[in-house]
């Protein structure tokens, strides 16, 4: 008999243990878009200064901040 109470015991925890734990919150990614009209030729330096200010101010890409840049191959019109 102490056998199956331990078992019952034993089946409980397993099965109650996930409610009891908590995920701790996730913090919120912020999201920065560019859109320009044709893409960089040369690295850009204003680019990297500004992720380089970002991460100056906390930011980590990919963590944090998710950045996107995109481009119209020089169509404009919409």
């Amino acid at each position: 008999m102490p056998l199956i109470g331990l078992a019952v015991t034993l089946t409980l925890s397993l099965f109650l243990a996930p409610l009891a734990a908590e995920a701790q919150p996730a913090g919120k990614v912020y999201r920065i878009g560019f859109l320009g009209t044709t893409p960089p030729t040369a690295p850009e330096r204003s680019w990297g200064a500004f992720l380089e200010g970002l991460r100056d101010h906390g930011y980590v890409e990919g963590q944090n901040i998710i950045t996107e840049r995109r481009y119209s191959e020089g169509r404009a019109a919409a």
